[in-house]
């Protein structure tokens, strides 16, 4: 087969709104990187705040057998103190720099995975997943492929009716949730009320089976492997499971007797039911978009409808198509038992707590429709927020997809209420100077997260916007054909918005980067001081240096 590589940069032209406030960072630097470092990637980066020191280091590939570390040693006033390379034997890196995740060109890991049958019954399969390494997106590729059918019975040669499945792709085990089928003359809903968590081996060991039995049948409305805000750093989260009540035309006794009673299960990855809980919702048709885990508390928000509830069982509901609209959004905080609080906020309520920044001419106004609903964060005052970003579809160029528009951040209060919603529009310009497509930098969403000041009046809203793409086509020619394919990922620039959250106001905002300077993707910033300042990391336009910026947020 023959490859060649075309690279070229996509920029594009954004328009500098009046509100944009380009002052400068507190301190900038650029260091050129060696040729070796230009072609791996940022695989750490570590500050220390007792030497006053932030360490960038550089991962590539030396031979088969070496890697490469370059290491880029800062102070806390961006001065270059030092450059370290070392070259060590693959086998030997990861004892000596524990983040290293670097396992190879490729990898293969085997295990299982679950699906249903066309009864419905719970079927394992063994699947292979493949992980290769790709040098442009600098990440593994994950592909997967499904091998045979394996023979599963539960314990005691049980039926399994599937429900639900998690895997954990570390060791090839699975972690399921099955209902346990029973005698359809008299026992016609059992699989959707009593239900097993087990976790099986790649040998179709049974490590553990739990009963869960819900007095009456319920539907599967929500599964996640969610993170723990508390333990940002482990290797494999809590599954959670929401469970909604079934009734209906046709289900006489069997009816669940309350279609507002909700249950939520919370699952380790070793199988142990951690706990379960209820709530009464206020929302059917509940389209659950997110969920943290806070130590023992777990959070669940999504749109959904208020009116009519008492008489919405699940899955009788009408599902919204597309084009529709929601009337409202329910946000839910559940305890190891119980709720600690469910809201819900009308999308009338959304449009009058509505905030824009002075000089944007109209309001960015979450209306209920579809939008790309994102992370939740708890703020130091129990404040909870928020972010979210609207989209469309678009038709044009190579591909028809998802480009991404006005940016939202929800802020509520610590029992859920909504204080203000924050829009602004989004600065991602068309990028489509060869097609559009994958090119567009439009087809990339804005990242953000959130930092706290000293001030608990003020908050910073950190937006990571696309500006451009850069992209690589890969042509692979073969006996008779002849395939073409192309990888882009976007080349992001921050975006720095002061908020008053007492006052729910614009303060101000500043971009950075000047389109010169665009962000790395697994590392774009790193805390320092206590948590009091930033430092940005990132790349120059031609790829060929380290950026780094400091921002400290007293100057906004």
């Amino acid at each position: 087969m023959k490859k060649s590589l075309l690279a070229f940069l996509l920029m594009t032209l954004f328009a500098v709104q009046l509100q944009v406030n380009g002052q400068q960072l507190a301190a900038e630097k650029t260091v050129d990187i060696s040729g070796k470092a230009n072609r791996g990637y940022i695989g750490h980066v570590e500050r220390n705040d007792q030497t006053r020191e932030v360490a960038v280091t550089y991962v590539t590939k030396s031979t088969n057998a070496k890697v490469k570390f370059e290491t880029y040693t800062f102070d806390y006033e961006l001065n270059l103190k030092s450059t370290v390379a070392d070259e060590i034997e693959l086998t030997k890196a990861k004892s000596k720099y524990s983040w290293f995740k670097y396992k190879g060109d490729a990898y293969v890991v085997e295990g299982l995975t679950a699906s249903p049958n066309l009864t419905g019954t719970f079927v394992i399969k063994k699947k292979q997943v493949t992980y290769a390494w790709n040098w442009f997106l600098l990440k593994y590729k994950k592909s997967t492929k499904t091998l045979d059918k394996l023979k599963f019975e539960g314990e005691n040669g049980k039926n399994m009716y599937y429900i639900s499945h998690y895997e954990n792709d570390s060791n090839g085990e699975i972690v399921a949730l099955a209902g346990e089928k029973g005698n359809m003359s008299k026992t016609p809903y059992q699989h959707f009320q009593k239900h097993h968590v087990f976790r099986v081996t790649p040998s179709l060991e049974i490590l553990s089976d739990v009963t869960v039995d819900l007095g009456s049948p319920h539907k599967l409305l929500y599964s996640a492997a969610v993170a723990d805000e508390k333990n940002p750093d482990a290797e494999q989260n809590d599954w959670v499971v929401v469970l909604a009540p079934m009734g209906g035309q046709g289900m006489g006794k069997y009816e669940a007797a309350d279609p507002t009673k909700y249950t939520v299960l919370r699952i380790s990855p070793d199988g142990k039911l951690v706990s379960q809980s209820t709530f009464t919702t206020k929302a059917h048709t509940w389209t659950i978009t997110g969920s943290v885990i806070d130590g023992s508390k777990i959070y669940l928000y999504g749109p959904g409808f208020s009116k009519g509830l008492e008489k919405k069982y699940y899955e009788m509901a009408y599902i919204p198509n597309e084009a529709d609209k929601f009337t409202d959004f329910q946000l839910v905080r559940v305890n190891t038992t119980g709720a600690d609080f469910v809201s819900v906020t009308s999308m009338e309520e959304f449009a009058a707590k509505t905030r824009k920044p002075d000089d944007q001419k109209k309001l960015s106004v979450y209306n209920g429709k579809r939008v790309d609903i994102r992370d939740l964060t708890i703020g130091s005052e129990g404040q909870i927020y928020i972010i979210a970003q609207d989209f469309k579809v678009d038709g044009q160029g190579d591909i028809t997809g998802l480009i991404y528009t006005d940016l939202y951040l929800f802020q509520f209060d610590q029992k859920g209420t909504l204080l203000n919603s924050f829009g602004i529009d989004d600065n991602s310009r068309k990028g489509a100077i060869i097609g559009g497509g994958v090119a567009d930098a439009r087809f990339y969403p804005s990242s953000s997260t959130l930092f706290e000041g000293k001030d608990p009046n003020y908050i910073y809203w950190m937006q990571f916007v696309p500006h451009s793409t850069k992209c690589v086509t890969e042509t692979t020619t073969g006996i008779m054909t002849t395939t073409k394919t192309t990888e882009c990922r976007p080349l992001k620039y921050p975006r720095v918005i002061k908020l008053d959250v007492t006052k729910g106001s614009f303060v101000k905002i500043a971009q950075y980067g000047n389109g010169e300077y665009f962000l790395n993707e697994d590392f774009p910033l790193v805390y320092i001081e206590n948590g009091t300042k930033i430092i940005f990391i990132g790349e120059t336009k031609g790829e060929k240096g380290l950026w780094v910026g400091k921002f400290d947020p007293s100057t906004l």
